[in-house]
């Protein structure tokens, strides 16, 4: 049996399965009842990593090896190259590759979050919110795989693990849900503008090298306020801190928050306009 069909059979049957309401969504609660449906993306997420490394001996745990060698092998290259000691540049660069890789890859793989469930958003009616929560799910599954990392990292240099980490919670909790609305807002776009998904990639690409994600604020010398501009390094720093043991800034907690509500009303207002012509656009 060709395993394309008999997965949009299980897709269906979990569908179907679903509570009743979500039949009934429109604009205005597709987002609400889409997060609410976690049994269904919770199992999809996972199914589409299982199936990435089907017959595979590691696993998910690819994704641990796969960081342990990048964050090593630029750890102490860049530790070189900037003047830095490896000790505790390591663990800095090691979260901010980690963390920087879940928000670019849930934002380019949210503009064909809807574009690659078509099959299913044209046959079953279910809320669309449900298939960028999968996406976002299945980059959330390789973050916790990878975030172990930079513990090991740590551990290793002599440093360690104080309370201040609880607040990674938080923080992760967060992140995960910029990256819904994200995928809401470029899943949308892009199913009407195809040339918006390069658009964003190109653009990542450039926010990539001037977040500090390698560098550090402090090379900013007097400028370091540029940093505060950037919503990027916000994020990165209320997962980045925590893990080093150093307090969370004040306004990383207003600047991430401000911008998840910015972020779901910005959705929220697509989704009322647009999200009964989605179909139709695919």
């Amino acid at each position: 049996m060709n395993p394309n069909i008999s997965d949009l059979t299980r897709e269906k049957a979990e569908a179907n399965n679903a509570p009743s309401g979500w039949k009934e969504h429109n604009g205005k609660t597709d987002m609400l009842e889409g997060i609410r449906a976690y049994h269904v993306w919770l199992i999809w997420g996972w199914h589409d990593i299982r199936q990435r490394y089907r017959r595979s001996v590691l696993g998910p745990f690819w994704f641990t090896l796969t960081t342990l060698i990048m964050v090593g092998a630029l750890g102490f290259l860049y530790s070189e190259l900037l003047g830095q000691e490896i000790s505790s540049y390591l663990p800095y660069l090691g979260v901010g590759l980690v963390v920087w890789q879940f928000i670019s890859t849930a934002a380019n793989e949210g503009c064909i979050s809807l574009i690659g469930s078509v099959h299913i958003i044209k046959q079953i009616r279910m809320p669309l919110t449900t298939h960028v929560c999968r996406m976002a799910w299945r980059n959330f599954i390789i973050l916790l795989h990878s975030l172990p990392v930079v513990i090991i990292f740590m551990l290793f240099f002599g440093h360690m693990v104080t309370w201040e980490i609880l607040w990674i919670i938080p923080g992760l909790f967060i992140v995960l849900l910029n990256a819904v609305w994200s995928g809401v807002v470029f899943g949308i776009l892009c199913s009407r503008f195809r040339d918006v998904a390069p658009i964003i990639g190109s653009l990542f690409q450039v926010c990539f090298f001037v977040t500090p994600v390698m560098w550090q604020t402090s090379a900013l010398k007097d400028r370091a306020w540029i940093a505060e501009f950037n919503p990027f390094y916000h994020l990165i720093e209320i997962v980045r801190a925590p893990i080093l043991g150093t307090p969370v800034p004040l306004i990383s907690w207003a600047s991430s928050i401000a911008l998840l509500v910015v972020g779901f009303a910005f959705a929220q207002y697509l989704m009322n306009r647009y999200r009964d012509r989605v179909a139709y656009w695919l």
